[in-house]
């Protein structure tokens, strides 16, 4: 049963994997307050923000870093298993981020300091497996005679969390602005595969498998497990769902920080920061299943070749009887994977600036490093857009945009960083999206009651500098 809802996932991922792409497109947006998710050294240019409650932020993120659709089957229906294999890397993962933050707010205390808070909910996955283990299953066991191959497990990670963000962000000399979040974590249902290693021996005689290894999975969500006599896993099933005790849910908890910074500059604004730092400790509804390892396949033979379905019905027994897992419950901790960003912008006028910045997320195994350029165009009233060109997961077709509306009482945003995802699905690797609204206070002023400043642009509020805006309404 373990083993069936593991491919039972995979296949789900495999489908989904055509819809890709971090939140590149963000990270200069900072006229949108959310742009302090990924570098809390941000701060807002009113006064105070509050998101729209229950439409703040949705987010909706998936990538794999090794193929698309089309990669997989070559526009015939029919995966071509070797060449898809060829072109991995030496880990490659599919994965997905939802994030729905229905409450968030923040206020400049004083002209420096500003705080913030977002409660958000979190669910994330990575399925990832090694080139190397995958190549003998796609080109055979002969490249391993003499050798052998030691890799580590395939495996997937998947963590439905809630995280509740403290931020701030303040204003050091030289208008350097440098932040951080402190965030309370606390996990509602996880599975989590410890990446142990796999040791594969090939016969040069009989080219026979003999296969050693040690995986552990996980799980943190009510399960009914049945063993037979000797303690072997027959059977795994979900308990009953019951809301309120799981939303309500405060028996993981977890601890995670980001930090950023903003360094203005002439004629480069350097930006930079890492995020998720943290991890979750699970307690409650945990269950563990292990595997001492140990598997030897004999290869076929002609005789087993002209009776092929008798054949693969063997072959299937004598993997369930020879990898039986063990249930056992108890405690485990997961760490976040964590993520840096780092760039600059070049302003040609205050309201046109160029950009340029690198990602790295570290997954299991290796990171995954991606690079975006930005234009961007501002209003004078607060309203923003930009395009972007990303170059991330192996793929160069990346063309993003954001637009941010309205920004004096009220903002709608959207961004996404690859606008051709919708029009070719099964060619892309990467796609997101993101949306909400914003309320903002102390922006919007009456005309008779402003004192203009010579130098402000013709005295519209948002050509104002950092100072005077927050002078003009009253912020310390």
């Amino acid at each position: 049963m373990l083993l069936r809802f593991t491919t039972l996932t995979a296949l789900f991922f495999a489908y989904t994997l055509a819809w890709a792409q971090q939140s590149n497109s963000l990270f200069f947006m900072h006229r949108i307050p959310q742009s302090n998710l990924i570098n809390p050294a941000v701060q807002i240019d009113c006064p105070v923000y509050v998101g729209v409650p229950f439409l703040s932020s949705l987010h909706l993120n998936l990538n794999s870093t090794g193929f698309s659709y089309n990669d997989i089957a070559n526009g015939t229906g029919t995966i071509n298993f070797p060449a898809l294999v060829g072109q991995m890397h030496s880990w490659d993962y599919l994965s997905e981020e939802l994030h729905y933050t229905p409450v968030s707010f923040g206020f400049m205390y004083d002209n420096d300091q500003y705080f913030n808070f977002a409660w958000t909910e979190r669910v994330e996955s990575k399925l990832f497996v090694s080139k190397r283990l995958m190549s003998l299953f796609a080109n055979g066991n002969t490249q391993f005679v003499g050798n052998g191959l030691i890799t580590s497990n395939p495996g997937l990670n998947s963590f439905y969390y809630r995280e509740f963000s403290f931020g701030y962000s303040t204003r050091l000399r030289g208008d350097v602005l440098v932040g951080a979040h402190a965030k309370i974590l606390f996990g509602l249902a996880g599975l989590y595969t410890k990446r142990n290693s796999v040791d594969i021996e090939i016969d040069a005689l009989t080219h026979n498998i003999d296969a050693r290894w040690n995986p552990q999975v996980n799980v943190a969500y009510p399960l009914g497990v049945t063993t037979d006599a000797a303690g072997n896993v027959t059977g795994v099933s979900a308990g009953a769902f019951s809301p309120l005790p799981f939303f309500l849910n405060f028996s993981n908890p977890g601890l995670a920080f980001d930090l950023g910074f903003v360094k203005p500059n002439d004629p480069i604004t350097w930006s930079g920061s890492i995020l998720d730092l943290g991890f979750i400790w699970w307690f409650k509804s945990t269950s563990r299943f292990t595997n001492d390892g140990h598997f030897v396949y004999r290869g076929a033979t002609p005789a087993d070749l002209t009776n092929p379905d008798a054949y693969i019905d063997m072959l299937a027994d004598s993997i369930n009887n020879q990898v039986q897992f063990q249930h056992s419950n108890g405690s485990f901790v997961s760490f976040l994977n964590p993520k840096a960003y780092f760039g600059g912008t070049y302003a040609f006028t205050p309201q046109l600036l160029a950009g340029a910045h690198v990602r790295t997320e570290w997954y299991p195994g290796r990171p995954v490093v991606g690079l975006t350029l930005s234009a961007i165009a501002m209003a004078k009233k607060g309203s923003s857009v930009s395009l972007t060109y990303s170059v991330m997961n192996g793929s160069f077709a990346n063309i993003g945009a954001a637009i941010n509306l309205g920004g004096e009482s009220f903002q709608f945003y959207i961004l996404t960083d690859n606008l051709l995802a919708p029009f070719y699905p099964e060619r892309v690797r990467n796609a997101n999206l993101r949306f909400g609204f914003n309320l903002f206070w102390g922006c919007k002023q009456k005309k008779k009651k402003l004192s203009i400043p010579e130098s402000s642009g013709g005295g519209c509020f948002w050509t104002w500098g950092l100072d005077q805006k927050r002078k003009q309404h009253g912020v310390k």
